[in-house]
C-alpha cells in the first residue's frame, strides 16, 4: 500500500512538473473569417484575425472562446488540451450544416522549436504571468505582446492607462475613443433627420472608431427616439466596449422593461 501511494506521488509531481512546461497555441480559421479569441475570459486580440500564435502558455488545458467579426455567425467555446514542449495548431470552424456547434479541429503539433516550420501567422501573442490586462498591445520584435492576466485599476506598470477611473472589470477592447472625437461622432448622429439615418451613422461610426465607454454610447443612443432602435444599437455596439461589465447602465436609455430583458438575453448568448 505505501509503495503504491509512493508511485502515486512521484506520478502526481511529474504531471505538476510537466504542466509547467512552455506551449504555443496556433488558431486559424478554417472559413477564412476573422475572429476574435478569449482565454479564460480575457480577451486576447482586440481586431480580428484569421490566425494567431499564443505562446507563453504553462497549462494542459484552457477554456477558449471565439467570436467572429460578423454577428450573423454565432460565436462558441470549449476547453483545449496544449500539450507541454509543443505548438498546437487548432483549425476553428464556424457552425455550419458539417459542424452544427461549430468546431475545433487539430490541425498539426509538433515540437517547439526556435524556427517553427510549418505556421508562422502574422499576429503573435504572450501569455505571460504577471501581465496587466487593459485589451493593450504592445509592439516588440514585430510581434505583439498582448497583456491578459491581472484586472485594470489606477496607473499600471508601462505607462498603460486606465480609462474609467476606478474600473477593474473584464475589459473588451482598448483604447476608447476621445473626448474630441466623441464629440464629433455625437454631431455626426444629431445631423441626421430621421431615426433610421441616425442609428445607421451611429453603427457606422462605432464600428470606424472601434472602441467606447458605455457612458459614450449613452449618449449616443439617447439622441434615438424609438425602442427598437435603441435595443439595436444596444445589442449592435456591445462588441466595441471598453469597460464591459458597466452595461447594465445600457438600461436605463430605455422606456419598457422587455426592451431590458431583450439585451440582457442577447448579452447571455455572446
Amino acid at each position: 500500500m505505501k509503495r503504491q501511494l509512493f508511485t502515486l506521488f512521484i506520478l502526481l509531481f511529474a504531471l505538476q512538473a510537466i504542466a509547467q512546461y512552455p506551449r504555443n497555441l496556433v488558431l486559424l480559421s478554417g472559413n477564412d473569417e476573422p475572429m476574435q479569441v478569449f482565454i479564460n475570459g480575457k480577451p486576447v486580440n482586440r481586431q480580428p484575425l484569421k490566425e494567431l500564435r499564443i505562446s507563453g502558455l504553462t497549462e494542459n488545458f484552457y477554456q477558449i472562446k471565439i467570436r467572429f467579426a460578423h454577428s450573423r455567425f454565432r460565436g462558441f467555446s470549449t476547453e483545449l488540451y496544449v500539450p507541454p514542449i509543443s505548438e498546437i495548431v487548432y483549425a476553428i470552424f464556424l457552425p455550419d450544416h458539417r459542424y452544427r456547434n461549430g468546431e475545433f479541429v487539430i490541425k498539426d503539433v509538433y515540437p517547439i522549436d526556435e524556427d517553427l516550420p510549418y505556421y508562422n501567422p502574422e499576429s503573435v501573442f504572450s501569455y505571460g504571468n504577471g501581465m496587466n490586462n487593459n485589451g493593450g498591445q504592445n509592439i516588440q520584435n514585430g510581434q505583439i505582446n498582448i497583456n491578459i492576466n491581472n484586472t485594470a485599476g489606477g496607473q499600471l506598470p508601462g505607462g498603460q492607462v486606465v480609462y474609467v477611473p476606478g474600473y477593474e472589470g473584464t475589459v473588451g477592447c482598448t483604447p476608447p475613443v476621445t473626448s474630441e472625437r466623441y464629440k464629433s461622432m455625437l454631431q455626426a448622429v444629431k445631423k441626421q433627420n430621421f431615426d433610421e439615418s441616425k442609428l445607421r451613422v451611429a453603427k457606422q461610426i462605432i464600428k470606424q472608431n472601434d472602441c467606447m465607454t458605455v457612458d459614450q454610447l449613452v449618449g449616443i443612443i439617447r439622441l434615438l427616439d424609438f425602442e427598437k432602435n435603441k435595443l439595436e444599437l444596444a445589442k449592435y455596439a456591445y462588441h466595441y466596449i471598453y469597460d464591459l461589465e458597466n452595461y447594465y447602465k445600457v438600461n436605463n436609455v430605455f422606456d419598457f422593461e422587455s426592451s431590458v430583458k431583450k439585451l440582457d438575453a442577447y448579452i447571455k448568448n455572446q
